[in-house]
């Protein structure tokens, strides 16, 4: 006898069956979701409404299944097979939808505690964000006074070390955006957030401050000074002292000083700081402003010769002026006074980097020890170990000050330079991701442009690079950035065409080192301390056999003791390949070889297979005749995502002894070969992009 009752329907028209693979889809498809969300670093509440969306699915999959049946002739309506069926339908629809809202019921828990707990983590413990302070109506003469409080104020709760205070670059672009305490606290990764005003009273100032709870939006403590115009320093330390008693129960308030104590340098040392950063937050440096702010700094220093603060920032200006001997007083003065801040320890750091003194690996690391809440001493110590060949550590003191600053395209760009040129690609393609969903603007394609470079995918880069010369037509620096890329890829007759009057960069790449000595004999005149046009020159002396010559423009650098001491950039490293090689030429073959073998002394260089290290420790393996080892070394470059440097591999006189041997020839084609393919799929990948050259 036939079942005629509801459950018999479900049967006959296999909704069970099909409920079972909706949810065996549904659960596969969701766990890729959540998985591509983790690696790509995007948004939880992707995988979120991948979840929603299956609930919300379920009944109107099962209905169809109710209703329709797939056959040989097709999908067709189900028959009903009696009265009683047809009664079923009504109360199979309320059980499905019933079944569905009690399911979304029973996650939905499940799901806010995993937004809450992924939430969670990103919040350091103990942290804080100063945005910067509104003006609320200040003369113009006091107009400098908001920004410069809410800077001294971070600075001074940065200097206890049970704190992580978010960076100064992050907090204003997170404040620019104008979105509300509970965003921002996200975006900064911050559980709390200080907030406030400064507005003109009479002949005083009324400052009005908030301390705001990032995961509700509530304001935990709010206070309202009223002061007179020197009392800004007493209203700065209250605020100080008030946050750390609320966030850090009984604290020693004491470890949290200002600057100065001294009023009138206080104000001077605002006055001077926010002049300073206007000169930083923009591409070029306006020299009148710079200097001026050089003049308040003097002028603190007079009225408080004994803080160490303000004489550390009058070195750092004077260092950023490019006035190293005037650097030298202040700065030396500041270590006297304290050699236990941060800041000091990073300015000496500076200090000595300029001058291309080991001591700045010390004097940096101290800086770190002494508040890693110093996001500019993170980056720099990272930089530091990376060009004298350490790799340890880097990514993670970059991370660390990414943390710190995660809304800074910079801090982006310091740890994509430094995954990129260490081979790990997957890393740099994960930023990648990150820097497109937070900077969709000019200077956030040009960094994916050089990101998407080091990975070895330069026709991505040229489509990246045309997005942003698209959105800055009349800035010339992304059409000599393109032809650069169509050189990169062999591709010389467009590069000329966009930039027919080349300059050294483009003449290398070109390999025409004639044209390249004629105009960087004239440029390095005017721009004396260019490492990397000094060792451009060089290269091309040593190609064209004018050794003696490449020697003196190298020796006048400092090299090779300099990169022995201490490099300071990549083109330290170039020009002391290009000495050993102008070396060798010269007939100097003990000079070359001892350089040569102080580099393989050095086991940091010998594990990377990026075609940077491989190639020179190649070249330094072939000047000790070394030639079995040399080969293979040329053999691992291969295996770089990045695309060496043309005029290195075929033009390095250490590799001309191997213009005949098939190694060294196999080497050539593949990077020739990966050059061609990346000319024959630009055309698609301009389309993909939607642009054209």
């Amino acid at each position: 006898m036939p079942d005629n009752s509801f459950f018999g329907e479900l049967r006959r028209r296999k909704v069970v069956q099909a409920a079972a693979i909706y949810g065996a889809v549904a659960w596969g498809v969701t766990e890729i979701v959540v998985t591509v969300v983790e690696q790509l670093f995007l948004p939880q509440w992707v995988s979120t409404l991948a979840v929603i969306g299956f609930v919300v699915g379920f009944p109107v999959a099962m209905f169809l299944a109710w209703t329709f049946d797939i056959t040989a002739d097709g999908i067709q309506r189900t028959s009903l097979s009696s009265r009683r069926g047809k009664a079923s339908i009504v109360a199979s629809m309320a059980l499905l939808l019933a079944g569905t809202a009690g399911l979304f019921l029973l996650i939905r828990p499940a799901l806010q505690q995993q937004e809450s707990l992924s939430r969670a983590a990103s919040i350091l413990p103990n942290s804080l964000a100063v945005l910067p302070f509104a003006n609320a109506g200040l003369s113009p003469r006091d107009a400098y006074l908001n920004e410069s409080l809410s800077d001294e104020l971070r600075d001074q709760l940065g200097r206890i070390p049970q704190l992580r205070i978010a960076a100064r670059s992050s907090s204003v672009a997170a404040q620019q955006k104008q979105a509300d305490a509970m965003s921002v606290s996200a975006q900064l990764g911050v559980a709390m957030l200080v907030e406030g005003s400064v507005r003109q009273r009479g002949n005083g100032l009324r400052v009005s401050v908030q301390l705001i709870e990032g995961s509700s939006g509530l304001a935990l403590w709010s206070e309202t000074y009223d002061r007179g115009p020197q009392e800004l320093l007493s209203v700065q330390q209250a605020i100080a002292e008030e946050v750390i008693r609320r966030l850090l129960p009984g604290t020693e308030v004491a470890q949290s000083q200002p600057a100065t104590r001294n009023a009138t340098a206080n104000e001077l040392l605002l006055l001077a700081r926010y002049y300073e950063q206007q000169v930083r937050a923009r591409e070029e440096v306006d020299r009148q402003t710079l200097l001026e702010a050089i003049r308040l700094y003097r002028e603190a220093v007079e009225a408080d010769p004994e803080s160490a603060l303000a004489n550390s920032r009058l070195a750092g200006a004077l260092l950023y002026l490019g006035d190293l001997e005037a650097a030298e007083a202040p700065i030396f003065k500041a270590l006297s006074l304290n050699p236990e801040l941060s800041e000091v320890q990073h300015t000496l750091g500076l200090f000595y980097f300029s001058r291309g003194m080991p001591e700045a690996l010390t004097a940096f690391r101290r800086a770190v020890e002494l508040n890693p809440n110093n996001a500019d001493a993170l980056a720099y110590y990272a930089y530091g170990l990376w060009v004298n060949g350490i790799n340890e550590g880097v990514a993670e003191l970059y991370r660390q000050a990414l943390q710190l600053d995660p809304l800074s395209l910079s801090r982006y760009g310091a740890l994509g330079e430094f995954l990129g040129r260490d081979g790990r690609v997957e890393e740099t393609l994960q930023l990648v991701q990150r820097i497109q969903q937070l900077f969709d603007d000019v200077d956030g394609y040009r960094l994916i442009a050089r990101l998407q470079e080091l990975t070895g995918n330069i026709d991505r880069a040229i489509a990246w690079t045309i997005r942003a010369r698209n959105l800055e037509p009349a800035h010339h620096d992304h059409v000599l950035r393109l032809a650069e890329l169509y050189a990169e890829i062999g591709d010389f007759d467009t590069a000329l065409a966009l930039e027919p009057k080349p300059g050294v960069g483009l003449l290398f790449k070109m390999r025409r080192y004639g044209e390249l000595i004629d105009v960087a004999e004239m440029l390095v005149i005017e721009e004396p301390e260019d490492m990397m046009l000094r060792y451009l020159l060089a290269f091309a002396y040593t190609t064209t056999a004018r050794f003696e010559s490449a020697i003196w423009v190298l020796s006048s650098t400092g090299l090779p003791e300099s990169v022995m001491t201490n490099a300071r950039s990549g083109a330290d490293w170039e020009g002391f390949f290009t000495l050993i090689n102008a070396s060798l030429g010269a007939g100097e073959d003990e000079v070359a070889q001892g350089l040569a073998q102080w580099w393989m002394d050095d086991p940091t260089h010998l594990v990377n297979t990026d075609w940077w290290p491989a190639t020179y420790t190649a070249c330094a393996l072939a000047v000790l005749g070394r030639d079995h080892e040399a080969l293979q070394k040329l053999e691992q470059a291969r295996q770089s995502s990045r695309l060496p440097w043309d005029p290195v591999l075929k033009d390095s006189l250490c590799f001309q002894a191997y213009a005949d041997e098939p190694r060294y020839q196999e080497t050539v084609r593949h990077f020739d070969a990966r050059r061609a393919a990346l000319r024959e799929r630009l055309p698609a990948t301009l389309a993909e992009f939607g642009v054209t050259l």
